[in-house]
């Protein structure tokens, strides 16, 4: 027996013992076991398949196979600190930057709170679109900073006309979203990058496009990470959370110019402690199967379809989403909707927009959409 078979069958079986045979790689990931860091503590303790959660924005499909196998040879080396320098290395090929035009982080929110503890000081305004992800605006709050929420327009798209203008001598961040959550919609590349030209004149520019993974090939807008490799005030957030499937992993990063990636360091306790021997393994070996990703993304866009063909059959309002979820309004359902869902053994999110009511449900499986659709059916008035 090869000594690689006998530490993987050693591994297996020590994972069975401390109830962690969901790393082994012959086993299918459960619905239940999709959990990530926005979940209930209820949520985190649902152990029945017959619940659909699908209020996280994680990716059912995912971990890859290779991360699989890769995490379960990784907690064999979890008695050493990990040395982040290979994931970097292999961040910045993938991303075509430098290593040091890189930041890491437990997953985007790290590097968001980094960016409001580097550049959001107390007294200043933070701008940020409303609604979308919290993150930022949470912890430049903390720290004594005024957040500035700009609706969205008619088409829950950022509305980047009305952001610029709100922007003053106090403005010490501007946040954007893109693709948005819980929207799913996009901006064009062209007006971010006008806008992040202009404004990163006055303030620092954080551009989040942890969603932008989901666009497809023939969709895909250019990134604004070149943009951001030669400008100090301008910052490109990205995760292996959601297309990749390591949620529960914790590993995001930024991109920027060298400067202002040693200030957000500056803001960690020790740059890339968060990342541990597992999820550096599962994150590298995740960028090396495209293929999976690809299948992933094709299976996600799927499910959405599934769901926006309802949603426009029954003349149900709801976002153009690019990502990994559907915001729609819930105005023809019974309220409290996420309550009544619940009831149904769904978990989903309630939001509000335009002064209305809204639901942002994540993608699951196909057959988990087509199961989400059925009890929509069965509850519209």
């Amino acid at each position: 027996m090869s000594n690689n078979l006998s530490r993987r069958k050693w591994l297996q079986s020590s994972l069975s013992l401390a109830g962690g045979a969901a790393l082994t790689a012959a086993l299918p990931l459960s619905p239940a076991s999709q959990t990530g860091c926005h979940a209930s503590p209820r949520e985190l303790t649902l152990k029945d398949e017959g619940w659909l959660l699908l209020g996280s924005n994680e990716n059912a499909y995912g971990p890859s196979p290779k991360a699989r196998e890769a995490m379960q040879e990784a907690v064999l080396r979890g008695n050493r600190y990990a040395d982040v320098k290979p994931l970097v290395a292999d961040i910045a090929a993938f991303r075509g930057v430098a290593a040091e035009n890189v930041v890491l982080g437990a997953g985007s929110a790290e590097i968001l709170g980094l960016s409001a503890l580097a550049f959001a000081k107390p007294g200043t305004d933070v701008i940020a679109a409303s609604p979308t992800f919290f993150v930022l605006q949470a912890m430049a709050r903390r720290i004594g900073a005024n957040v500035v929420e700009i609706s969205l327009d008619a088409d829950l798209r950022h509305d980047l006309a009305k952001m610029a203008s709100a922007i003053t001598a106090k403005t010490s961040v501007v946040y954007v979203c893109n693709p948005n959550n819980p929207t799913g919609t996009k901006l064009e590349a062209s007006q971010i990058r006008a806008f992040c030209e202009e404004v990163s004149k006055k303030a620092v520019v954080v551009v989040d496009e942890v969603y932008h993974d989901f666009l497809p090939d023939t969709q895909k807008d250019p990134s604004m990470i070149p943009l951001a490799m030669q400008n100090p005030n301008i910052v490109v957030v990205r995760s292996f959370s959601k297309l990749y499937g390591l949620a529960g992993m914790r590993v995001g990063y930024g991109i920027s110019h060298p400067d202002t990636v040693k200030k957000l360091q500056a803001m960690q306790a020790w740059s890339g402690n968060a990342i541990s021997q597992v999820s550096m393994a599962a994150a590298r070996a995740s960028l090396q199967d495209q293929a999976f990703v690809r299948m992933a993304n094709e299976k996600i866009a799927e499910g959405r379809e599934i769901v926006s063909s309802y949603l426009k059959s029954e003349n149900i309002f709801h976002a153009q989403s690019f990502a990994n979820v559907i915001y729609f309004e819930t105005a023809k359902f019974p309220k409290e909707f996420a309550k009544t869902m619940e009831a149904k053994k769904v978990i989903v999110r309630d939001g509000t927009a335009l002064g209305r009511p809204f639901c942002r449900v994540s993608m699951g499986t196909v057959e988990e959409m087509r199961q989400f659709v059925e009890v929509l059916k069965s509850l519209k008035v």
